[in-house]
């Protein structure tokens, strides 16, 4: 069995991405509810999209107090 993480069709809705409170930023599967604390920061995306997101988070600061 492949992880939920991982790639599935390259233009896929597959995941999403993730942030909480402390402005951690996580990729998650776009069929699995969506943990307490955490809320996404946009719709369902291809697992790319979602990468691409996830490196533009970590570019900018967080406006989270750290």
């Amino acid at each position: 069995m492949s992880s939920p993480f991982e790639a599935r069709g390259e233009d896929e809705p597959s995941h999403l991405v993730l942030v909480n409170a402390a402005g951690e930023h996580s990729l998650w599967p776009a069929f699995a509810a969506v943990p307490a604390g955490w809320e996404a920061t946009g719709p369902a995306a291809s697992h790319g999209a979602c990468l691409a997101r996830l490196a533009r988070a970590s570019r900018t600061p967080s406006s989270a107090t750290p």
